[in-house]
């Protein structure tokens, strides 16, 4: 038995290596490739957007970019020493005045096929779709992409405005006990809670 899980879990290891493996083989002819940076931005310049190729924090390239309003990046993943990479992420980063709690992100990754939703850090809503690009992608189906992801970005607006944030609980005071005046000897006076008669 455990040399059967020790065999599985070799099996489940080398499948996540390849899954991550970078792209060594060039970019086919007139397909867009993650392994070129440039055939990414030519194509969404093409598809009629921004597509300034430059470099994140961490070396590895990325697009500038924007569409329905807000402005987004793409990443490049599974690169190998900044080249050769493998993987693009869209992702676009809300303001915090558009802040929404975890139950609002729930319900939108319920109820949207595309475009994944997620709370970073620092409470901020950070939307992203990942595509791999090993072997090349046409541009017909790289342009496709890019009007989903701008139209889920408008969907995302929309979904914003008609999810208003929470207003937080407030508190309200109790009022005040009513009290009764009671005249004691040596004309002092007494307060203290009214209570039924007979009580």
């Amino acid at each position: 038995m455990t040399k059967t899980w020790w065999l599985a879990a070799m099996v489940l290891g080398a499948s996540a290596g390849a899954a991550e493996a970078k792209d060594t083989t060039p970019c086919p002819k007139d397909l867009i490739c993650a392994s070129d940076p440039n055939s990414v931005g030519g194509a969404m310049m093409r598809a009629g957007y921004q597509g300034l190729v430059d470099t994140d924090g961490e070396g590895d390239p990325m697009i500038v970019s924007s569409a329905a309003g807000y402005k987004f990046n793409i990443y490049f993943y599974d690169c190998e020493a900044h080249k050769q990479c493998a993987s693009l992420q869209f992702s676009m980063r809300l303001t915090p005045s558009e802040r929404r709690d975890l139950n609002f992100v729930n319900k939108w990754n319920s109820e949207k096929r595309f475009g994944q939703l997620a709370l970073t850090k620092d409470g901020d809503l950070r939307l992203t779709h990942d595509m791999s690009t090993v072997g090349g992608i046409t541009r017909a189906n790289f342009t496709d992409v890019v009007e989903w992801w701008s139209s889920t970005m408008g969907t995302l607006e929309t979904f914003l405005k008609a999810n208003p944030p929470e207003e937080p609980m407030r508190t309200v005071p109790a009022p005040p006990v009513k009290t009764t005046t009671d005249r004691t000897a040596g004309g002092g006076q007494s307060s203290r809670p009214s209570r039924e008669a007979g009580a």
